[in-house]
């Protein structure tokens, strides 16, 4: 074919595929949304547009919400923060709500329900206000007649009317506490018997608690609470409150006091409060939060929220990345004789150890344990010798070393040991005790941890402990090889070969 056709032909492919894509999809599209929009009940409405919507379905007490300062509050029947989600979600509906269908020469209202006994929904926009009317099911097809007070009739899709089926209560903000987590500086907790008070300071920012001990706070407990408390929702409300004695508040069974710095410069610091009461009848415990209403909440949720000091303290035994790890150390004391050292390392092929062996997988999840160890509670904070020999930690019945690799460039001189490796973590372990906790303590910190139970069944505690359950079994030696028999010499009593019988 002549090229100078043949060019001329992919000029008009690409030109005819640039006209399908550009009209026919894009522009499909186009056409697509603009019949819907011709559809639409409210035209020229957006859902930014609506400052307020009120509702009066059939059967149900009316509603409304509206726009303030940009969030939603619920002003009647009573001033409570308005669920965002629900209504923005009804906003949209009431925006984009469009007719399927058209009824031609409608009958009066009542014949579709659209008369004084209709679901009615208000709204407005600007100086404007909007009606919309919900009547009956429409006998054929998934619509229900509405009508917008222009006299028309129309059938909406039944899914989108039934959105406005809604109560005061599912206009309300469930959501127990409004904060910002990263904001909080300061945390006062109480419970009966028993209170903290920690504070967020330092480069990085760190939890400490200040009452009544100093020490480095548990950073997860603190996260994970504030998660569980930014994320806390109500099932139901308690609009006319009981007395604190009846609602099991006095005194709480938990109560908290989350502090954030104040807006501008000079301003009191934003405290927000919560409190949870004792146990009551039924699946829900009453709680206060920020409104005067009380709320329900699941009784499993107090489960959740640290009610003595210990659950409060650092108890982080080790950390490092397992990706880091190169060596490590399981030190044992022998029952009798001297203690015995099982040094480990990682290679081309993976771990190893010697001059005993762990179990295939074994050594990689003990390493994978200690990687993020922390301890159930703590003991003590400073023991003494007595009290560490009689936990097995005077001397340690195991000492773990976990080691990281060693910088690169970093070499011994000539005549020189090489430098030792960097240690990631280095762990002491102590007895069991009572079958229900493993002292432990870790390099460099005085405080006796308690170590869960199960810590055992995934790191060797003592030397009898690795040979009975983490060590590789040994292969039988290889019996000795058989001698092939040999041929039966030859002698008188047998012929040759080939030789006749006498």
């Amino acid at each position: 074919m002549n090229p100078r056709t043949t060019g001329i032909l992919v000029l008009v492919a690409a030109a005819l595929g640039a006209f399908i894509y550009f009209y026919e999809i894009q522009g499909g599209d186009a056409r697509r949304e603009a019949e819907e929009r011709e559809k639409r009940l409210f035209t020229g409405v957006e859902p930014a547009d609506i400052a307020w919507i009120e509702l009066a379905p059939g059967g149900v007490s009316a509603a409304k919400i509206e726009r303030r300062e940009g969030k939603w509050q619920l002003v009647s029947p009573l001033d409570f923060p308005g669920d965002a989600v629900a209504a923005d979600s009804l906003a949209s509906t009431l925006a984009t709500l469009a007719s399927e269908s058209t009824l031609e020469g409608p009958g009066p209202p009542e014949e579709y329900g659209l008369g004084d006994g209709a679901r009615v929904v208000r709204f407005g926009v600007k100086d404007q206000q909007h009606e919309l009317r919900l009547g009956k099911d429409a006998p054929v097809g998934q619509g229900t007649y509405a009508s917008t007070g222009s006299g028309a009739v129309y059938t909406v899709a039944r899914y989108k009317a039934s959105s406005f089926d809604k109560s005061p209560d599912d206009l309300r903000e469930k959501r127990v506490l409004d904060f910002d987590r990263e904001a909080i500086r300061r945390i006062e907790a109480s419970w009966p018997g028993g209170k903290v008070v920690l504070v967020r300071e330092g480069e990085p920012a760190a939890w400490k608690i200040v009452e009544p001990i100093q020490g480095r706070a548990d950073e997860e407990q603190v996260e994970t609470l504030l998660e569980d408390l930014a994320s806390l929702r109500a099932d139901g409300f308690v609009d006319a409150p009981p007395s604190d004695a009846e609602a099991g508040l006095a005194p709480p069974a938990f109560a908290i006091a989350l502090e954030s710095p104040g807006e501008g410069e000079g301003a009191a610091p934003r405290v927000v409060h919560f409190a949870i009461g004792a146990e009551r009848e039924g699946e829900h415990r009453l709680a206060r939060g920020a409104q005067p209403s009380l709320y329900l909440v699941p009784k499993a949720r107090l489960d959740s929220m640290p009610r003595d000091l210990a659950a409060w303290r650092w108890k982080q035994v080790a950390r490092f990345d397992m990706t880091e790890a190169h060596a490590a150390d399981f030190f044992f004391q022998a029952a009798s004789g001297d203690p015995v050292v099982i040094h480990a390392e990682r290679g081309e092929n993976g771990w190893t150890s010697s001059p005993e062996a762990f179990a295939e997988g074994k050594l990689e999840i003990a390493l994978a344990e200690l990687s993020h160890l922390r301890a159930e509670g703590i003991e003590s904070d400073a023991p003494d010798e007595s009290s560490l020999r009689k936990r097995g930690l005077a001397p340690p019945n195991a000492v773990i070393t976990v080691f990281g690799a060693r910088p690169e460039g970093e070499k011994a001189g000539e005549g020189e040991s090489p430098p030792p490796l960097p240690v990631l973590a280095e762990v002491q372990v102590g007895d069991i005790e009572g079958s229900e906790w493993i002292a432990a303590r870790a390099a460099g910190d005085p405080t006796l941890y308690k170590l869960a139970h199960g810590f055992a069944e995934q790191v060797p505690v003592s030397l009898d402990a690795f040979r009975n359950r983490f060590r590789a079994e040994e292969k039988p030696a290889a019996p000795p090889a058989e001698e092939p028999p040999k041929a039966p010499e030859e002698s008188e009593d047998f012929p040759a070969p080939g030789a006749e019988s006498p």
